[in-house]
């Protein structure tokens, strides 16, 4: 069999990593910030609710091995919202150093993911993360971390729309689906403190937009990760085709240079 078809044994070994996904010796650091309320109910997608606490999260984090696509560095920012009373993240923006990470979210998941560079660094007891795309700073993400904590994790969930434009390009090939991610982690370190979050902007990436109003406060992790999801319900296509053409993706208008 040649390696563009894979045998029965291989598929089911493929399904079982897609149903479970695990991350193992992962880093992030992470600060958590306001923004305005019409920031949050703008950009959320029909399917999601702002909470009455308009909370973003700023992630950078270094994933050392995976039981699906190897090692990678990631970013994301994460807006707080609901689903029918389950509190959660939506995904806004998320991007991934390697086309492996890149595609095994976007297709599997709905994540908005692009490529990028993307770093982390620790001296001491500073920490720093780094986004940047087509040579444009995007995110910085600095902690001073100034107190260490042993907690017991909470699960994090966080939501994303899997969709696929139609091939006619005049709507979608079949209703968009909101997606609902868990992760379980086991925490080996976390660490706290004062922290900030410096966002980019460009046509392809517009993150300046979700303004930080107000600095809430860093946080450094180390851990191993396992994730699962399940659908949960489909939405209006034609509601949800502004903010389809608006994210996961680069600016194909301001591409078109004919």
């Amino acid at each position: 069999m040649t390696g563009f078809v894979r045998s029965s044994e291989e598929v089911a070994a493929i399904r079982d990593r897609m149903a479970t996904n695990r991350f193992v010796d992962t880093r992030s650091v992470s600060v958590r910030y306001r923004t305005r309320q019409d920031v949050v109910e703008e950009v959320l997608p029909p399917g999601l609710d702002p909470t009455d606490d308009p909370r973003v999260e700023a992630e950078v984090v270094q994933v050392g091995r995976s039981n699906c696509v190897g090692s990678f560095d990631g970013s994301g920012l994460y807006v707080r919202a609901e689903h029918e009373g389950t509190v959660g993240s939506y995904c806004l923006w998320m991007a991934m150093s390697t086309d492996a990470a890149v595609r095994w979210g976007r297709e599997l998941l709905g994540e908005p993911k692009k490529r990028a560079e993307i770093g982390l660094d620790r001296d001491g007891d500073e920490v720093a993360g780094r986004v940047a795309r087509r040579g444009e700073h995007l995110l910085g993400v600095d902690a001073t971390t100034d107190s260490r904590r042993d907690i017991d994790p909470a699960p994090r969930t966080v939501f994303h729309y899997k969709y696929l434009p139609d091939v006619t390009g005049g709507g979608f090939q079949f209703d968009p689906t909101l997606v609902r991610v868990d992760f379980e982690s086991d925490l080996h370190r976390f660490e706290t403190g004062p922290g900030a979050v410096t966002l980019g902007r460009t046509d392809h990436d517009p993150l300046a937009d979700v303004t930080v109003e107000e600095t809430l406060g860093a946080a450094y992790a180390e851990a191993d990760l396992t994730s699962s999801q399940t659908e949960l319900a489909t939405v209006d296509p034609e509601a949800f085709a502004p903010y389809a053409l608006a994210r996961g993706a680069d600016d194909w208008l301001a591409l078109d240079d004919l």
